[in-house]
């Protein structure tokens, strides 16, 4: 009995750092593309996506150069192609996806990442006032404390007998 599997599509997306120029990340590309056929996929397309700042540092880079790459090939492939690309230096990052788990078939775009600045006072919500929030009762208690007389050291202490 052999068993046969049949090959599934998949995603790639990688991310090469930001000190490799346009000709440099082209030469990764193909680098990429010569690790899937090591392996047994077949290419069917490769797709820039472009230069965005990541979220937080990776390995000393702020920003990196995205790749989308859909192959064909065999499941057992896939783990040995993720193992490869872990050791693979040029390459940040990778994900491999099935096609139908990342909905290939949608159209999607990349947006920068935004970074917040929380100290920024001008950007925040204003908050109300404490006295504002509980109504008038800070009125009422102010109201209250102003009508008691208040106390003096001679009131407070008891008086002496002789």
């Amino acid at each position: 009995m052999s068993e046969q599997t049949a090959a599934r599509r998949y995603e790639l997306l990688y991310i090469i750092p930001t000190s490799f120029t346009d000709d440099e990340v082209g030469g990764v590309e193909t680098k990429v593309a010569a690790l899937l056929t090591k392996v047994g996929a077949t290419v069917e397309s490769t797709q820039r996506l472009g230069k965005l700042r990541f979220a937080y540092v990776i390995k000393n880079q702020r920003h990196g150069h995205y790749v989308l790459v859909m192959f064909t090939a065999d499941p057992s492939a896939v783990a040995k192609l993720d193992e490869l690309l872990r050791i693979t230096p040029e390459v940040l990052r990778s994900i491999v996806l099935s096609a139908e788990e990342a909905g290939s078939d949608q159209k999607f775009e990349l947006v920068q990442f935004t970074e917040v600045d929380l100290n920024n006072k001008e950007d925040r919500p204003r908050r109300r006032p404490e006295a504002a929030k509980e109504g008038d009762k800070p009125a009422e208690a102010a109201a209250e404390a102003t009508t008691e007389a208040p106390k003096t050291e001679e009131a407070s202490k008891p008086a002496e007998t002789v």
